[in-house]
This record gives C-alpha cells, structure tokens and sequence, in this order.
C-alpha cells in the first residue's frame, strides 16, 4: 500500500492537541486539493499516533514515611487504525478532514492474536490494527464496533477552550441502535513485556495483567482432553475518553470463579488458573483515581472468599508540599460462602471423623482493612528479581499487625452449636505450588509460639460432642472442651478445606469424681476410631489420652479389699474410660488384646489384699472375642447379667457417668469384673476365684454427693510360703457415707503344711471353720484381724514336764492398702514355754510374720542349762550353768536388720557355818549385728566376786567388751595406694 503522506505530527497548542497521522492507500491529488484512493488500493486506512494513555504511580505502604518524589512510569503511545469505507472516494486534505473520525471504521485486533506480523507494528493478518496501552503494560482494543465521537475543531464555552478529546462510543446496530446500557466492550489481548520494572506497590502485577488476557481474549488454552475452561467477558467501558494528557475511563469487569474441576484441570497442565473475578479502573487524564482487584480463593477452611485489593487516590496535607494527592492501598477479605459442611466428600483420609463439626460457619463477611499480602520492599529489589505473583497469606489486621480472629459457629454431629475464633488463611485460585505455600505457612519451626496460638483455640468448656454418638446414646461422646488444636489436612500434608481437631482438652467428668485435680486432660483422636469408626474398636473407644491418667481407688474406699489403680487412656462412648488393653495395628487398627505385660504396666500399683494385682491379671489373648467387645456396647441392664453371670467379664475397669430418672441428679458408677489367673509364685490362690467390684457416687440436685462401695471376692486362698493356707468361701464388703465397713466372710479355714503340718494334729479338737467357738474377729475401720490361740495343757511324764506351751495364729487385712499379713506364734517373749528334764531345764519362744512380699519379722529365743546344791552342815552351796541363743530378723523399708546373740551364765556360791559367804557369778555374751550393709561383732564379759563376813560384805566385778566392725563395702582402688609412695612405683614398673 502507498503512503500518501506521513507520518506527520500536528501540534495545536489552543487545545494541546498532539497527534501522528499515516495515510495508507491515499494519495494526494494536487489539482484538487483532496487525498483520494490510490488506484491500486485496495483497501484505504487512516493512521492516529496519540501520546500515552495512562501513568503507574508509586503507592506508598505509609504515607507518614513519604519523604523522596513519588516515582511513576508511563505506557506506550497509543495507535489508531481507521478504514475509510468504499463510498468515501475522497477527503479533505485538513486537520478537520483527518479528524473527522466519525464517518470512518475503527479497526481492532482480531479474535485469537496477540502477535503483530512484524514486531514493533500494529499490523495483525496485514491489516493495521487500533492498540491502546490502557492501563500502562496491557495491550487493549475493541471488542465490537464502535464510534469515536469528538469535534475536529477547539470547543470553546465562555472564552475558554477544552482539552481536545474524543469519545469512543458503541456503533449503532443494523437497525441504528447501540448497545443497551452504553458501554463499550474492550477485550485486552496481550501484555508489555519489555516495559522495565513498575513502581514499588503498583497494582499492575503480572499476575492481573495475565488473567485480564486470559479472560477477555477469547484466546482458547489447550488443555489434556480438550480446551481449558474459561469464562470469558470483555470488559464494559461505562466511560472512555482519550486525550493528550491521558484517558479518563471507567471500565469494569466481572467473571465467574472457576469450578474445581476446572481448576484442578489447569493443575494437570501446571497453568496457573486465574483467579481473578473483578476489576474496576477509574481515572481522569490518565492518573488511576480509584482500582479495585478482586481475586477468588478459599480460606484454610475451605469457605469461598474474595481478596479484595483497592487503591484510592487520597488528598492530605503535608508541611512541605501542600495539598498532595497520593494513592493509599486498602486490602481487605470478603467471605462469599458463610457456612462450610464437612464430610467424607471432602476428600478427608478417615472419612471427616477427624473433623468433630459437620458444619462450620463464619460470622464475618468483610474484614478490617488487612496487611497486603506482598507488601512493598524497602529498599525496592534489582529490577530482575522483582516479579511478584500471588500467594497465599496469614490475614492480618493493618493496624494492629495481628492475625485477624474470625468468628466461627461450629455444628457438631448432635447439631449442638459452639463458638470460637481463629485466624485463618486465604488461598488464592490457581496457585502452581499451593502445597508448598501452605507447608511454609503452616511450618512450625517458623515462629513456634505464633503456630501454636494460631493453631490452638479456646472454647472455655463450651460442650460438644467429639465424634458422631452410636444409635441410642446420645450424648455419650459430649465433652465440655477447654482447647481445640486445630491442623490443615488429615494425612499430614495441608489441605485446603479440610481443617482437623489433632489435639483437644476435654474435661471428663467419671474421672473428674475420681481424681478432683485432674481439670481437663489433653485427648486426641483414638486410631482405630479414625480407621474403623468406633465399630472397629471392641470398647467402642473415640479419644486417647495424650497422658495416661494414673487413677488411685483408695482401699478405704474399697473397704480394705481392694485398691485398683490402673492408668486410664481411652474414652469409650458407652463403656466411659477404661485402660488402653488393645493392641493395635498401623494399618487395621484394634486387632486384640495387648500382652500381658503391657496390660500390667497399665494397671502399675492396682493391689488386691495389698498384693499387687497386676501379677493376677490373665492375659486377655486368652479371652474369647466378644468378651473383649463385651465393652463396647454396655447398658446398665447388660452390666448387671455380667456381674451376675459366674462367666462373665468385664476385662478392663468401666468409668462413666449418667444422669438419673427424672433429673434427680447424676450417677458416677466405677465397675470391674476381670479375669483372674495366679502367677509363677502366687501369695493368693485365684484359679477358681472371682472378683466384682463396683463403686456409686450419686450427686443429687443440692449438689450433695452419696457414694456406696461394695465388691466381693470369692473361691480364693491365701498361702503363706507353703506353711500355711487359709481358704475363703466369700469375702464381701460394703462402705458408704458415715459408717464403718460391713465386711462379712464365709467358708473360712485355716490349714498348716509342709513343716507345719503338726499343728493340725494339735488343733484338730477345734472346730473346722476357725471363725467359729475359740476363735476371733475383729472387724474395725482400720482392718479386719481374724485368728485363733490354741494353749497346750502342761505334759508331764516322769522327769520330762512341758509346760506354759500356746500355738497362736492370726491374720491381718489393714484398710490402709497395706498388704494382708499372716503371723504364726509358738508363746511370745514375755511369756515363753519352760521345759524340765531331770535337773536340766529351759524355755523359749516363736514368732513368724510373712506378708505378700515374704517374711517381715522372726524372732525367737531359746533356754537350757542346770542346777545343783550341796549341804554338809557346816558348809553348804550351790553352781548353776545357763546358755541361751536368740535370733531377730526385721525387714526394713530402708536397711534390714539382723541381730543373733548367744550368752553363758554360770554362778555359784558357798556359805560356811552362816558366817562366811562367797559368791562368784560369769557372764560372757557373743553378738552379731547387721543394718543394711553394715556387719558388727561385739563380745562381752563379765566376772562378779561378793565375799560377806557377819556384818561386812564387798563386792568386786571385772568386765571386758570388745567390738570387731566390718567395712561396708571393698576400699576403692585409691583408697589402696599412697599418692606420694606406691602410685609412682607402680607406674614405673609399667614403663619399665
């Protein structure tokens, strides 16, 4: 095509017209004055180059820090494209002629291109084609026909002229009529790459640019199975006029957010969707008065929200600068989707269990204004590092520099309604590398105690269920909770929309009654629970403890019989809270029983008789299976016929509370039933025996507590190192509110062995059950003491009498949870048997205490020696010899001590005619000792001279004591050598 002429520029100063114009298939015809179309044109075309359009400004993060020139960026020049129709043979060579653009046809970008055919042109399919860069980096052009309206000539009105400017307005239709509600429709097609770095804080990142492309272009984006979705809707210019100082426009846009589907189809591709769905733009000559930029996203919860990101130019006095007009950003987040549902359909690992509320609403609908999420850098960075992108963010107040608490209602399975607040984060649509993002975001070795505040929410004992109920028993999971502790995603990895409870602190209130300081315990989700749902579990557990909680049933309220501690650990829905018992697997959950000697670590320090009962627990491998889930379902009917059944179990401890008839009060029942077997080396013999314990604390209306305690054990024997066995047919007991233990027992008997047997041949006058005539029980709200003395008549045969001989034997049941003790006695200290034999004689005692841990205490002494008198009338005397051994054993709870003494006494006197008397007395004794580690020997003697004559007497005594002491422990290798003399030889003989 020919240029006639051009490119020229026209300057008019009266209305600051500036303005480049081209002629394309025109020349000029001299004679006539009139440009007119080339003869081999085809086609004819006006060319406008005007100045730029639109100017990027600084904006500021505080205005208060203002202190350097604003900086700003202008956008390319402005390129119009005009094709003179086929009835316009010629036109006027003038500047009215050439701006009369009303009769002439704008021409636009075609659909689909973003390449001009030579770069640096305007020239699309090798036709020119109208480009404004409006707003600076975003390349636009028409969407439909249009007219550009404005005079060619200065308009002037009351001697003043106005800015030169056109209008550009839709074109009429077929039938002359424009569009309905006047606004034109621009369709942005491409962005400026090469226009260097924006001023800090301008609106005008990449990622809007882009997605203004992406959704007024039409261009399709190829996609696996087919194109990309995209809802495409050009943008709508209610105003747009173009000047040499700039455009003064007021375009808007809004677009649907993309579908999941949608988006997770851009993820396929690693595109990134666009997430923008609103985008308003004024200005007047040029300069941004008000941008409004609105991004979808959810927040962490899943909620639909909106990023809303405004610009407003602002007029503030400064003392320097006067009267300044500066742009001020206000970010804030609108919540589009107030109410969230949750469940399996979420996508969640265990189905939403992990999620207590099915419904989550959110009060707010627009924040505060909040900090940006990429605010401006100060100083800026190197230009080829300053590409900003959309994140994901924290959403902090602007004033405060907080994270904004939102309000949250949560719905629980039962439909009970709970609130609290959170901070939460936004999420914008299409992020590439969201799952990182978030990880960052939600990393706790970033800031520690922020994520543990974020993530940790109070609930100040608001009641909610933990987990859905089982049919029939509402409110069996309810809890009063103190924390929730909140995660993002269930299998580790943060997932939007799917928020977690990892952690909770619930009060529980069976426990509570029992351990009054407990407050509220830190539970979490039971794994079998997240796995199977409570089904899978044979307790029917929901919630671990993260702490086993070491619950002491004291025996006095036990009644002396029994003190079951155990470490409570998981939260049942009908069965309340009951040891962990079950082994679990990482993959099915519950699969059985623990072994047994994990079970026994759980019930540390649980005593029966003072015994320690977790040596009696059996293994519960070798219970049937529905024993085991006889737990999980268990009514008050079902918890009677197992107590009731000689075979029935209850294989762990059942804690729980309900509320009584009528609403007369609440009912905390403590309730055990569990298999017995006896182990390698058994005190107490339980083969046969059963054991039933149950506790009541009912608290009324007037807060006034009654608690009974009653339990029985029966068919068992007690047996003392093989010596002794006592056998019981029932023990019951029965305790409640101000009155002593009621504690009966029944089938009774005492039987000696092994070495004791004998004593049967003695008490075999006394009646079978000891608890009958000659035997005693004393029963107080100390202990029980139950036992017998059996006295053995003097024996005399000849020169043999035994006299003073009493067999006693008592057994002792303490309330205190001291252990159950046996003692067996031959005599006592004070008073010992005495044996004659001819002129020989003696005497001694037996005393022997065992308990659950074996012997306490022996002691024992034992007599013997001989006497003899000699008369001759004129003198007269006597000699007597006495030895004696004696032993004593005390287990101590610090040292044991051991003592064995053995003495020699022998005296004699001799008295002449009445008036002369001599007497000498010999003593020698021998002991040892021993406390702890600690030996002693310790021998003395003793000589005794007394000689009277009439009315004078003297007595002389010599004595002797002598004491050997063991070392405790071997000297240490220090202790052998001498520093100064041994430790240098020896080391030479070394080096030697």
């Amino acid at each position: 095509m020919d240029v006639a002429e051009g490119p020229f520029r026209v300057v008019r100063p009266a209305d600051m017209l500036v303005v480049d114009i081209a002629l394309m298939g025109l020349h000029f015809d001299g004679a006539r004055h009139r440009l007119v179309r080339a003869p081999d044109a085809l086609n004819a075309f006006i060319l406008v180059g005007l100045p730029p359009q639109h100017v990027v400004e600084e904006v500021p993060d505080d205005l208060s820090k203002v202190t350097a020139p604003m900086q700003a960026v202008t956008a390319g020049s402005t390129r119009l494209a005009f094709s003179v129709p086929d009835d316009i043979k010629e036109l006027e060579l003038s500047l009215d002629g050439l701006l009369d653009w009303e009769r002439l046809v704008p021409l636009r970008v075609p659909d689909g291109q973003q390449i001009p055919d030579t770069p640096g042109t305007t020239v699309f399919q090798g036709i020119p084609r109208s480009v404004i860069e409006f707003p600076t980096r975003l390349l636009i052009s028409y969407d439909e026909p249009v007219d550009w309206l404005g005079g060619p000539q200065p308009q002037q009105a009351d001697g003043r002229t106005a800015l030169w400017h056109v209008r550009l307005h839709p074109a009429p239709d077929g039938a002359g009529l424009g569009a309905s509600d006047g606004s034109v429709r621009l369709r942005a097609f491409a962005t400026v790459t090469n226009g260097g770095t924006l001023p800090p804080g301008a609106p005008y990142i990449a990622p809007v640019l882009q997605d203004l492309v992406t959704l007024t272009s039409r261009i399709p984006l190829p996609g696996i199975g087919g194109p990309l979705e995209v809802h495409s809707d050009p943008l709508r210019a209610e105003q747009f006029l173009i000047t040499p100082m700039g455009t003064s426009a007021h375009l808007h846009g809004a677009w649907d957010p993309l579908s999941d589907p949608a988006l997770a189809r851009y993820k396929e591709v690693d595109r990134r969707a666009p997430a923008l769905v609103a985008y308003d733009h004024i200005t007047g000559l040029g300069r941004d008065q008000y941008v409004r930029i609105v991004h979808h996203g959810r927040l962490s919860t899943g909620h639909e929200a909106l990023h809303m990101q405004e610009y407003k130019r602002l007029f503030i006095a400064r003392p320097d600068d006067g009267i300044v007009a500066y742009l001020q950003r206000e970010d804030r987040i609108v919540v589009k989707q107030p109410e969230m549902t949750y469940g399996a359909a979420n996508g969640f690992q265990h189905a939403g269990r992990e999620m207590p509320f099915q419904v989550l609403r959110i009060t707010d609908r627009v924040t505060p204004p909040i900090i940006p999420p990429t605010p401006p850098h100060d100083p800026p960075p190197p230009p080829e590092q300053d590409k900003p992108e959309l994140a994901a963010f924290w959403v902090r107040l602007k004033e405060s520099g907080k994270d904004h608490e939102f309000t949250l209602i949560g719905t629980d399975s039962e439909a009970r309604k709970v609130s609290f607040t959170m901070p939460l984060v936004f999420v914008p649509d299409g992020l590439t590398d969201e799952q990182k993002q978030l990880h960052d975001l939600y990393d706790p070795q970033t800031e520690p105690d922020k994520m543990e505040q974020r993530q940790k929410r109070e609930l100040h004992g608001q009641v909610m269920a933990m987990a859905q109920p089982p049919s029939g028993a509402p409110g069996s999971t309810s809890h009063a909770v103190g924390t929730l502790t909140f995660r993002l995603g269930s299998n580790g990895a943060p997932v939007v929309g799917q928020p977690c409870v990892a952690a909770a602190e619930v009060s529980v209130p069976a426990v509570e009654q029992f351990t009054p300081n407990a407050g509220k315990l830190e539970v979490k989700f039971n794994d079998t629970f997240l796995r199977q749902t409570m089904d899978g579990h044979p307790a029917g557990a929901y919630l671990d403890l993260a702490h086993p909680l070491k619950l002491v049933f004291g025996a006095a309220q036990a009644g002396g019989l029994s003190s079951p501690n155990v470490a409570v650990a998981t939260i049942t829905s009908q069965a309340g809270v009951i040891p962990d018992i079950f082994k679990t697997d990482p993959t099915t959950g519950a699969v059985g029983a623990n072994d047994i000697d994990t079970i026994r670590k759980a019930f540390g320090g649980a005593q029966l008789l003072g015994i320690d009962l977790s040596q009696y627990l059996k293994d519960l491998k070798d219970l049937a299976k529905d024993q085991l889930g006889a737990l999980r379902q268990l009514t008050d009917k079902q918890i009677e016929n197992i107590l009731a059944d000689a075979k029935g179990l209850l294989p762990a401890p059942v804690l729980r509370m309900r509320d009584l008839a009528d609403g007369q009060g609440k009912e905390l029942r403590y309730v055990w039933k569990p298999a017995l077997a006896p182990p390698a080396v058994p005190l107490i013999d339980v083969s046969k025996a059963s054991l039933i314990l149950e506790a009541r604390t009912v608290r009324s209306m007037d807060a006034v507590d009654k608690s009974t305690v009653q339990g029985s054990l029966s068919h068992f024997a007690l047996d003392f190192l093989g010596m002794a066995r006592v056998e019981f047919g029932e023990l019951k007991f029965k305790t409640g509110p101000g009155r002593k233990p009621d504690v009966t027992a029944s089938g009774v008997e005492l039987k000696f062995r092994g070495a004791m047997e004998f004593v049967n041949t003695l008490r075999s006058a006394l009646p079978a059950d000891v608890f009958g005539a000659g035997a005693f029980i004393d029963v107080q709200t100390t202990g029980i003491r139950a036992g017998y003395t059996l006295a053995v008549p003097t024996l005399a045969l000849g020169v043999f009498n035994l006299a003073n001989l009493s067999l006693s034997a008592e057994l002792a049941i303490p309330f205190d949870g001291n252990p159950v003790s046996f003692r067996f006695a031959v005599c006592d200290q004070k008073h010992p048997f005495n044996l004659t034999v001819a002129l020989f004689g003696g005497g001694g005692y037996f005393s022997l205490l065992v308990d659950a841990s074996g012997v306490q205490e022996v002691h024992g002494s034992i007599e013997f020696g001989g006497a003899a008198a000699l008369d001759l009338g004129v003198a007269s005397g006597g000699v007597s010899i006495m030895a004696g051994i004696g032993f004593t054993l005390v287990k101590g709870v610090a040292k044991d001590e051991v003592k064995l003494t053995g003495y020699l006494r022998c005296n004699g006197f001799l008295t002449v005619l009445g008036i002369v008397t001599v007497s000498v007395e010999f003593y020698l004794e021998l002991t040892y000792e021993k406390k702890g580690k600690q030996s002693t020997v310790r021998g003395r003697g003793t000589l005794t001279v007394s000689v009277r004559i009439a009315f004078f007497s003297k007595s002389v005594s010599l004595e002797l004591e002598r004491t050997f002491a063991g070392a405790p422990i071997d000297p240490t290798f220090g202790q052998c050598f001498s520093k100064q003399h041994d430790w240098p030889k020896y080391c030479a003989a070394f080096g030697a």
